[in-house]
């Protein structure tokens, strides 16, 4: 049974009340990645909502790779409302551990998401749990062994190597379980 929820998402803005370009999620557990999930958001959509950019992060995006700036522009990008919903129900989130990579970047944002489409965060604060903690227990030469890899900057791609490299860590340095 997969009791984790490696979250990630892309934005136009490093603040809570910024644009989120795009969310990806994994449910995981110790050895296997299960459930995914990735919605692409409108930026026109998310502006209207109240939502706003930082110029300096629009110029970032600028320098990204082909492959990253494409994941956040192709296909469709849903209404804001309708984004919010699905991420919301796409896992069950009850007993789950909800990780991120900075939870003062991704869980403070998502939480400004959810509030801009008068919806709660389908988890509670006591879930939320912090990779960031864990790079500096284990240390940057040890991390950087383990890091798994994806395209860099696509939320997906973020959130399955973040969970794979996660998995490496507690399996190879703590020898805990997830």
């Amino acid at each position: 049974m997969h009791t984790n929820v490696m979250l990630d998402i892309e934005t136009f803005g490093r603040k809570a009340g910024c644009v989120v370009l795009s969310i990806g999620a994994v449910e995981f557990d110790e050895k296997t990645i299960g459930k995914e999930f990735e919605v692409n958001i409108s930026v026109t959509d998310s502006v209207k909502n109240g939502l706003h950019t930082d110029p300096e992060t629009v110029l970032w995006w600028m320098k990204q790779s082909d492959e990253a700036r494409s994941a956040i522009t192709s296909g469709k990008a849903e209404l804001l409302h309708r984004a919010t919903a699905e991420f919301a129900a796409a896992f069950v989130w009850p007993n789950k551990r909800v990780w991120c990579n900075g939870a003062s970047f991704d869980f403070p944002i998502l939480n400004a998401l959810f509030a801009a489409t008068q919806m709660d965060t389908p988890w509670k604060y006591w879930q939320e749990m912090d990779m960031r903690t864990i790079k500096n227990f284990v240390g940057k030469d040890v991390w950087k062994k383990l890091q798994g890899h994806d395209t860099l900057h696509t939320a997906l791609g973020d959130a399955r190597a973040q969970a794979r490299t996660l998995q490496a860590v507690f399996a190879k340095r703590f020898n805990w379980t997830l």
